[in-house]
């Protein structure tokens, strides 16, 4: 790519000023109306700002109502963008359906909605919620270079910019352009001229901490506001002869806005950006128009405020005409301006009918060609629509392996249409860390916590096997080592085995497990499961949210009875065989607002227990077949701000001799019976539905992140039960409800509710993280 560099205007001598002003751009190939009129050519010349580079458009909507044209345009980040539009041919109204149309937010957002994740990485995320990705190895630990890395960003500028082609020159579009970015190495100035459009925006606009500088080759490029903010320079350099310059700085934050280290951090960078906006202002002569729309509040993250600054842009470029009409053209001038316009951008057009004669992989990853291939499933000999290879390539980057995966369109030495995929594998990895945070607290009983850390180990290999390591201190203890191993090359079909170990504490009430009525949550002695479970399965995966799973498990544990001398320690056993499916598209698994969950499990076990856990068998070693039947549903819906989740549950165990659960199910606790302790009551059965309604109070859209306030209620019915003749006709089943304010937080849900149930028994509850009944 053929790129201008400079260093910064202070480190340049006198003498040398000359040979750095010196034109190495290349010079239109085309002929422009300024060639053939006395009027000179015109450039525009639009600065960076983010979300206030909307006043761009507006300028060049009156621009274009003033019969004004431009024969070069220059930019920097947001700048680059809106240029780099309208140098394609799009007109201003074209550009401003992107103010709607277009979800900025996103493009600071990388992750895949939690509905297109695979099941087992659900799973383990939604417990291990801080999601800080840390790359691991035996000497260190090393976080990602951005807090997003662009893979949205860059499915905003293909969508918008229609992913042209490579050019040789960027004069080859209907408007010679130029975008500006920043060596972060040399710490200089860098004049994109030529290449993918796409990949002259992105590196203008990939703001440093915020997005991961961006490589062209070989060189590191982040935003280019820093060194040049408003590129004059650069306009005339390409032969300008005026110049309209558009600054959309922000204001000086005032003494009462320094509430935080961000706030000095950003005068800082503010500083520098006007600085380098001054400087180039200050180039600005009498033939030249300086526009400044008032958006100088607004930050550049304020998207929902693009229609404010288009606006401001409008109303300035007005507010200067007098000014700018000296650049008019006539009626019959400026159409002959429009339609060699239009002629140049139609030979821009992409045709998405070709059909692609080969598919080419550039893969820089662990992973084998033919495993990423079998994920893809992008095939040559048909046409394949920029769509259609955006939902292939968002179902690999959904299996979050992957810092970038973008893709291009070029001819091959023989003349063959092209398609080019790139995948790079996160430059921190592979081997990532997160950790869990949860809190509960009803203010009654004793609060409810844990701590854990989950390692990822995604290099097992050279197919995709992966082994996970996850540990948990609190309340529970969990430790446990998962071997994740696709069969063959294919995607679908896997093999899976576990090992564990878990300790979790219980509460079991003073009249026994058969019938436990609603006040023995708080009439209850502790006892302590303790077990190791082995696994292994084999399992099919048709869709990422979709699984079912064949295997076999062996649980050894034993049971403690604190407080209750004369039992001691009693051990069991289990062998047995169980079947699975799931099915969970839902976007959150907490506060959900679309998608459903369903969750069936068959397991057929010999248990070997003590006669402390049987009712009515004497004799040391019962000994019993048992199976036990997995049934849970979620349903969410979402109607503008309202949302209703459905919740149900039943879990059943046939046993001749079962009264101590092996494997208790348990009640109790927010939006699972609420107004009883968390987990309070314990059984073989349990049958529980609810109805939930939560109204979404303020979205707190921070651009990285969301942080909706939620107002909500619930109601509840439901019970667990031992007795084997209880059944659902007349097992203790009881009703309770709640209210509830949470925010779903970058921490996870933060709520805080009441709950009670028919019996009067109420609780407060405060709870931080993701629960797991």
């Amino acid at each position: 790519m053929a790129w201008i560099r400079r260093g910064m205007t202070a480190l340049c001598l006198p003498a040398f000023a000359t040979l750095c002003a010196t034109p190495l751009i290349a010079q239109s190939d085309s002929t422009s109306l300024s060639d053939m009129s006395p009027r000179g050519s015109i450039a525009l010349v639009l600065a960076g700002g983010g979300a206030k580079g909307a006043a761009h458009i507006g300028v060049l909507k009156a621009l274009e109502e003033m019969r004004i044209p431009v024969d070069y345009v220059t930019g920097t980040s947001m700048g680059a963008f809106v240029g780099g539009l309208y140098a394609t041919g799009m007109s201003a109204s074209e550009i401003e359906r992107f103010i709607e149309e277009v979800d900025w937010n996103q493009g600071y957002r990388d992750r895949v909605s939690r509905g297109e994740r695979r099941i087992r990485d659900k799973e383990n995320e939604d417990r291990f919620q801080l999601r800080t990705d840390l790359g691991i190895n035996l000497n260190s630990a090393e976080a990602p270079r951005g807090v997003v890395q662009g893979q949205n960003m860059l499915r905003i500028l293909r969508h918008t910019t229609g992913n042209l082609p490579a050019l040789s020159s960027f004069d080859q579009l209907a408007v010679p352009f130029r975008s500006v970015a920043t060596d972060i190495l040399a710490l200089e100035e860098v004049v994109i001229d030529n290449g993918y459009l796409v990949d002259a925006m992105m590196a203008s606009m990939s703001v440093p901490g915020a997005l991961p500088p961006y490589e062209l080759q070989g060189t590191l490029l982040v935003d280019g506001g820093v060194i040049n903010n408003m590129p004059v320079d650069v306009a005339r350099d390409m032969g300008a002869d005026h110049v309209i310059a558009v600054d959309i700085s922000t204001d000086y934050k005032k003494k009462q806005d320094f509430t935080s280290l961000f706030v000095v951090a950003d005068q800082l960078s503010n500083f520098m950006v006007r600085r380098s906006t001054a400087e180039q202002a200050a180039t600005l002569t009498q033939d030249d128009v300086y526009l400044k729309p008032e958006v100088g509040s607004m930050e550049t993250t304020e998207f929902d405020r693009m229609t404010e600054a288009f606006d401001a842009g409008y109303q300035i470029a007005y507010q200067n005409q007098a000014a700018l009409a000296r650049y008019a053209l006539t009626p019959a001038d400026y159409q002959a301006y429009q339609n060699q316009k239009l002629r140049q951008r139609r030979a821009l057009e992409r045709n998405e009918s070709a059909v692609i004669d080969r598919v080419v992989l550039e893969n820089s990853t662990h992973f084998s060609d033919e495993w990423l291939n079998n994920h893809l499933q992008l095939t040559a000999g048909r046409a394949w629509p920029d769509e259609a290879i955006e939902e292939k390539i968002e179902a690999l980057y959904a299996l979050d392996r992957f810092e970038r995966i973008t893709y291009r369109f070029e001819p091959s030495d023989s003349g063959e249409k092209q398609l080019v995929v790139a995948v790079e594998e996160k430059s921190w990895g592979p081997s990532y860390l997160n950790f869990r945070f949860f809190l509960e607290d009803d203010f009654n009983t004793d609060s409810q916590y844990g701590l854990g850390t989950s390692a990822l180990y995604s290099d097992i290999g050279i197919m995709g096997a992966e082994l996970l390591l996850n540990l948990e201190m609190g309340t529970d203890k969990h430790a446990d080592a998962e071997l994740f191993v696709p069969l063959f090359t294919q995607p679908d079909w896997f093999t899976s085995g576990r090992l564990g170990y878990s300790s979790t504490k219980r509460s079991v009430p003073i009249d026994g497990f058969d019938n436990p009525p609603l006040e023995a949550a708080y009439d209850y002695f502790p006892i302590t499961y303790n077990q190791t479970i082995a696994e292994l399965a084999i399992g099919y995966q048709p869709a990422p949210w979709q699984e079912y799973q064949l295997g076999t498990r062996y649980n050894d544990g034993f049971i403690e009875y604190t407080n209750v001398q004369s039992a001691g320690r009693n051990s069991y056993k289990r062998i047995g065989a169980f079947a699975r499916y799931r099915f969970d598209n839902l976007d959150s698994f907490l506060l959900p607002s679309t998608g459903q969950y369903f969750n069936a499990e068959v397991l057929l076990s010999h248990d070997d227990s003590p006669a402390i856990f049987s009712s009515n068998v004497d004799g040391e070693i019962v000994r019993d077949t048992v199976t036990e039947i997995t049934l849970a549903a979620k349903v969410a819906r979402t109607f503008s701000r309202h949302t209703l989740v459905g919740h149900g549950e039943y879990e059943v165990v046939k046993s001749k001799n079962a009264y101590v659960p092996l494997d208790p199910k348990s009640i109790g606790g927010f939006l699972n019976l609420s107004g009883i302790p968390r987990n309070s009551l314990i059984g073989q059965n349990k049958f529980f539905t609810s109805l939930e309604y939560r109204y979404r109070w303020f979205d707190n859209d921070f651009g990285l992140f969301e942080a909706p306030v939620y107002l909500g209620a619930s109601i509840e019915y439901g019970g667990v039960w031992s007795d084997t003749d209880l059944n659902l006709s007349n097992a203790p089943l009881y009703l309770a409800s709640s209210v509830f304010t949470g925010i779903d937080s970058p921490i996870g849900p933060v709520v805080l509710a009441y709950g009670r149930t028919e019996q009067n028994l109420d609780a407060v509850y405060l709870i931080i993280g993701t629960s797991f009944r």
